[in-house]
């Protein structure tokens, strides 16, 4: 993986948790005042959505293209919701773990990362199970996941690692990312390159998947 940038959202919110991307802007979740920002991709501020009456310990995010869904652990529960911040559904998935952290999609499906269990769950788009992967054998800080449709991308706390995985669990690559910040949380991708917040540093960062 290559390093293309970062830039600080420390004047906007503070420990960003979990960033998408539509392919346009970026999507991310602030720690603090745990808001929704949409941004461009040289860190312009472009719209902010209030989601804590929802769910105030808002945690990941990913988008379909049209929709938004992302994660609270509050109440446990998957939320779903257009782009000017209109709720749509509702998913509990409580009965599945109690901590959720955060999701993503390939279109068709959603992965999102069970923290007390430490697993990526595979679900369809209606809250039905379809798949668990275990993770815990590669640390116990799970936090962001992406995928490009073909593999999955998630973050690890514990290790400060990056890691690639196929859709069966698989390693394909492991990736140190320490030097840049001890603290990844949520990731995305554009189909070209890596998106991840740093929640110590207070910084999105751009990487080439290379």
């Amino acid at each position: 993986m290559v390093f293309i940038q970062s830039f600080s959202v420390n004047a906007i919110d503070t420990y960003p948790r979990g960033i998408t991307t539509d392919g346009k802007y970026l999507w991310w979740i602030g720690g603090t005042g745990g808001d929704i920002h949409q941004m461009d991709k040289f860190g312009n501020l472009i719209n902010t959505i209030a989601i804590g009456a929802i769910d105030n310990v808002s945690r990941g995010i990913t988008t379909d293209g049209k929709y938004l869904w992302w994660t609270g652990a509050q109440h446990n529960s998957i939320y779903q919701m257009d782009k000017a911040g209109n709720l749509i559904n509702t998913i509990a998935i409580g009965a599945i773990d109690t901590e959720i952290r955060d999701i993503t999609t390939d279109g068709k499906y959603l992965w999102w990362i069970g923290f007390t269990g430490k697993n990526i769950h595979q679900m369809d788009k209606f809250g039905n199970l379809i798949n668990t992967i275990a993770i815990g054998a590669f640390g116990t800080g799970p936090g962001g996941i992406t995928t490009d449709g073909k593999y999955l991308w998630w973050t690890e706390g514990q290790n400060i690692s990056i890691y690639q995985m196929d859709k069966f669990g698989n390693l394909i690559n492991t990736i140190v990312i320490g030097a840049t910040d001890t603290g990844p949380q949520g990731i995305t991708t554009d189909g070209k390159y890596l998106w991840w917040v740093g929640h110590q540093n207070n910084i999105i960062v751009q990487e080439a998947k290379i």
